[in-house]
């Protein structure tokens, strides 16, 4: 077996949860991610009343705003961990429709592979597309794939972070999927913020043509906001997202 190609998650039976030191011993760069952060994420995590592993782990993504927020939760309240700069979002405001367009993709995803010795460092895999992109892009040869949240700071449609923070996210996310394989890592790319009232009537007006989009995306963002749970998303087979209420 090649170690370069990409580690599906535990869940998916490439290695098992109690394996976790096997992933250190095999892959240099997760030994370093895990010498170089531990403590201070431990530290971090104690603070916020958490303790690793998080037991859920939560990605929201603010394209413009060029920041990516870390929530975790125990087996209480979603606390804010970390919020760390995107160095760059390549490409415009909008969803991501084809492979080559250059644009990040927006709308709710999940970590479903990690990749400990990747080009970029190191990084994991989004599930773009998902059953709502596949809809958007059915116009469309190919949608494109491989939309990752990786280091080494470049991207042609990636979310690009530092290495070092790389290493912090990397290491805090793989400990959670390796303690609890059956909950997925839930991620929300989002525009902008759309709880910017000013900011959202400007964007609108400038696309309109993604303002029905964006207020699905919306929904979702003050779900979490004002509940402080995640939403439970449905993804429609027309190609619409829905919050499942129950």
């Amino acid at each position: 077996m090649n170690w370069a190609v990409i580690l599906m998650i535990a869940s998916m039976g490439l290695f098992k949860s109690s394996n976790i030191d096997s992933l250190r011993e095999n892959f240099p760069r997760v030994e370093e991610a895990a010498t170089h952060t531990d403590r201070y994420l431990k530290k971090l995590c104690l603070e916020k009343g958490l303790e690793i592993p998080l037991k859920n782990i939560f990605i929201r993504v603010f394209k413009d705003e060029k920041i990516m927020e870390v929530w975790g939760n125990n087996h209480g309240e979603w606390k804010l961990i970390i919020t760390y700069p995107i160095c760059m979002i390549p490409g415009q405001l909008g969803p991501k429709i084809r492979q080559g367009d250059q644009q990040v993709p927006e709308g709710w995803y999940q970590i479903n592979s990690v990749n400990p010795k990747s080009e970029f460092h190191l990084s994991m895999q989004i599930n773009y597309p998902n059953a709502v992109d596949l809809v958007r892009s059915k116009n469309e040869k190919d949608p494109g794939g491989d939309i990752f949240i990786h280091g080494n700071c470049v991207s042609v449609g990636c979310i690009p972070i530092e290495d070092f923070p790389m290493e912090e996210f990397f290491w805090l996310a793989i400990q959670s999927i390796y303690a609890y394989p059956e909950q997925a890592i839930q991620v929300l790319i989002l525009p902008f913020d759309l709880n910017n009232e000013k900011k959202y009537s400007s964007m609108t007006r400038q696309h309109p043509q993604y303002a029905s989009f964006w207020e699905e995306l919306k929904s979702m963002q003050i779900y979490f906001d004002e509940f402080g749970e995640l939403p439970n998303v449905w993804m429609s087979p027309d190609g619409h997202y829905y919050i499942l209420i129950e």
